[in-house]
């Protein structure tokens, strides 16, 4: 026994509360689901909105930063006596006095005094490479350095004025001051800075250890950055802000992260925030933790319930199925009491009903059945005048070969088949080979009637000869060719038998005449009658051939494309379409 025939074979107690159990155990898996997703949408959203404002917030301070060494920068620009040191120095070749190298060293000492981040203060000559290093202990003159060689090598394409890069442990900002007649280099000022205070800006925005914050100067290279327990690449990092840049999104889902991305002054820095998704995941916790007591707590409710229900309402219902079963249909009905008012008392009171009700229909069908045995008596002997007639036409047909009376003996035999054909109700479907022999029959004895004026084609392929058909539902819609369109026709009367299998695997078989057709009045009353319902249609008296056959049809299959249309038009002929399914066992054989 399968296990769907073991629960099918349980008593409704144990139906009824296993359904219970389920329905709780679903109810508290939906509630807690749901839950659990609108709780993660929440903190989601609210992860989202929180970093976003914090990016926002890191943003805003370094571009406070970058303001405050543009200052600086700016302060040298305008600095007349500065500036003309500067040009005194690149056009000297080296070459300066004691108290023009004095002023600049005591300019740079001065900013580095004010600032606690700065290490030192260089400026690159432009002329001859020399380097002026001002330190917090000492300002020396030194020879050409790599730097100056590397700035030079930068893509023309970037920009000048505010350059962040990263040296070993130090953070270079680095600012090409120009001539102001023709804009030609001068020198390059390099402030190099401890790179702890933006480490403490990070500390300070970073909300979890698992996420990270990254910053990149212009050229996409790694200024300063704090990488969380989930660890980002610096790969990973320029895709996203390449991504962002080129789309102007710039807050993103990928790979198991949130990014937020900040461009700051103009993108002289790039800021990249992720934020793992476990992050989320992991301050649900609680809420898993307090939704599985919650569930715990109401499946063991569930439980009791789903016990004490079960017993209440099926305890009746087990009752009436126990006076059920001792009941005999065949005795006489004692009532069953029942002083309930609810739904059972209600079953009580409609299984009297059925009861009496079938202890009638008992009745009635035993008489039925003696009236169908009484039929079919009269039916056997209604077999003998048929058979006598069968007979009767065989001596007929042998009488007349003897004087030779071919014609006649054609018409007997002819007769004979159709007789022997539609008085044999044992069959309801036929091949379409029986159908098309019993209509040359037919159509033998009309020849001989109308002196062989009918020429009679058959354009059938033989593999559909053997689908079966209705029975005699050709030889109607022939007779309706005679009545409409021969009859009145002069000259030679012409009928066209074809047969094809539309592209759905249907039967459509044609009958054409070369009759005078029908007219319009007439076509269009066919026309109705053949739309009518198939009760309509059966009682009409109006084209009984044409209706009989198509409601045949329809009665087997409903769908309004089978059965029977008529097309005809006066003086040309008549076209008699069929179209009906063809059944599952001659689909397989065609």
């Amino acid at each position: 026994m399968s296990k769907f025939e073991k629960v099918k074979n349980l008593s409704i107690r144990k139906k009824f509360f296993i359904s219970m159990v389920l329905f709780s155990l679903l109810s508290v898996i939906i509630v807690t689901s749901v839950a659990l997703i609108i709780t993660y949408a929440t903190m989601k959203n609210q992860v989202i909105a929180n970093h976003r404002m914090s990016a926002g917030w890191l943003q805003n301070r370094l571009e406070l930063e970058i303001n405050n060494y543009a200052d600086e920068f700016y302060d040298l620009e305008v600095d007349s006596v500065f500036k003309r040191d500067v040009d005194t120095w690149y056009d000297a070749s080296g070459e300066l006095d004691y108290n023009a190298k004095l002023r600049l060293i005591t300019k740079l000492n001065k900013k580095i005094s004010m600032d606690s981040k700065i290490n030192s203060i260089e400026l690159h000559n432009f002329s001859d490479g020399s380097i002026l290093n001002a330190q917090r202990s000492r300002a020396t003159f030194e020879e050409e350095s790599e730097y100056l060689a590397q700035w030079l090598e930068r893509a023309p394409s970037t920009q000048s004025n505010l350059v962040f890069t990263r040296e070993e442990k130090e953070i270079l900002i680095t600012h090409q001051m120009n001539r102001f007649s023709d804009k030609s280099p001068l020198l390059l000022v390099v402030i190099r800075i401890r790179p702890y205070s933006l480490q403490d800006i990070l500390e300070e925005i970073r909300t979890t250890e698992q996420e990270s914050i990254l910053v990149f100067n212009q050229e996409n290279a790694l200024i300063e950055g704090l990488n969380g327990m989930t660890a980002i690449t610096e790969e990973a990092a320029i895709e996203i802000i390449n991504a962002a840049s080129s789309s102007g999104v710039y807050e993103t889902t990928k790979d198991g992260m949130f990014w937020f991305y900040r461009s700051v002054g103009g993108g002289k820095l790039k800021i990249i925030q992720a934020v793992p998704n476990k992050t989320i995941l992991l301050a649900l916790n609680k809420t898993l933790l307090g939704g599985f007591f919650a569930a715990v707590l109401s499946v063991v409710i569930s439980l009791l319930c789903s016990i004490v229900l079960s017993h209440v309402i099926s305890k009746p219902i087990i009752h009436l199925a126990n006076e059920i079963r001792n009941i005999n249909l065949i005795e006489t009905h004692i009532p069953i009491n029942s002083e309930r008012q609810d739904e059972i008392g209600f079953l009580h009171e409609s299984f009297d009903v059925m009861l009496s009700r079938n202890r009638e229909l008992i009745i009635s069908e035993y008489q039925s059945e003696l009236d169908r045995k009484d039929a079919q008596l009269r039916a056997l002997q209604a077999q003998i005048n048929p058979h006598f007639m069968y007979n009767t036409l065989q001596v007929i047909g042998g009488m007349a070969l003897k004087k030779n009376a071919s014609e006649v003996y054609e018409i007997t035999v002819a007769l004979s088949d159709i007789m022997r054909y539609s008085l044999n109700f044992s069959k309801e479907m036929v091949k379409l080979s029986e159908e098309i022999k019993y209509l040359n029959s037919y159509l033998s004895i009309q020849n001989q009637r109308f002196g062989n004026r009918i020429a009679f084609d058959i354009v059938i392929p033989d593999a559909l000869l053997a689908i079966h058909v209705p029975k005699l539902i050709l030889q109607p819609l022939i007779e309706n060719s005679f009545e409409h369109g021969l009859l009145n026709k002069k000259g030679d009367w012409r009928i066209v038998l074809s047969g094809e299998l539309t592209e759905d695997g249907d039967l459509c078989l044609t009958i054409f005449d070369n009759g005078i057709g029908i007219a319009e009045e007439k076509l269009t009353s066919i026309h109705e009658d053949l739309a009518k319902n198939v009760e309509n249609a059966l009682s009409t008296s109006m084209h009984i051939g044409l209706g009989n056959v198509h409601s045949r049809i329809r009665l087997r299959n409903p769908d309004k494309k089978y059965g029977v249309t008529v097309d005809s038009e006066n003086g040309e002929g008549t076209t008699i379409q069929v179209r009906m399914k063809v059944l599952e066992e001659d689909r397989h054989a065609v």
